[in-house]
């Protein structure tokens, strides 16, 4: 869902991180990531980590021996996946390593506060200062 603001106009912020959601639903879905770790805060609240191939880390399998392992991991990334795509969790970052990366994702059925998107007025005062300076100072016409 992309949300809209005051002035009906679509936050472009929002939009790149919503997309940051689908992808990453998408790769769930496909199998490309799935659980590699869960990080806790002290504020009780925690984060779960997603990686795989496509991140340039194995994929988490079940325990050889173990029935329902694998079904616990795959149920697991099933459930990441729906809390991803009704927005109620969102990819908060990333974590790089030495040989991978992973895709972090946090929210409120995590014990974590809800991350949005903004673009506050005074930043867009900064950058349209900046344009104007860059403009004038390339002899170009701004735009």
């Amino acid at each position: 869902m992309i949300r809209k603001d005051n002035t009906g106009a679509r936050n472009p912020i929002q939009t790149v991180y919503r997309s940051l959601d689908v992808i990453t639903v998408v790769l769930l879905l496909t199998g490309q990531i799935t659980i590699g770790g869960v990080f806790f805060f002290q504020g009780g609240g925690f984060s779960i980590s997603l990686f795989g191939p496509i991140t340039g880390a194995q994929r988490s399998v079940g325990v050889q021996g173990v029935p329902g392992a694998n079904v616990v991991i795959d149920l697991v990334d099933l459930i990441a996946a729906f809390l991803l795509i009704t927005d109620q969790v969102n990819v908060v970052g990333t974590l790089i390593t030495a040989n991978h990366f992973t895709i972090v994702i946090s929210g409120p059925p995590f014990g974590e506060a809800k991350r949005t998107a903004a673009y506050p007025l005074e930043t867009q005062n900064f950058f349209s200062i900046y344009k104007d300076h860059v403009a004038q100072k390339c002899k170009a016409r701004p735009l």
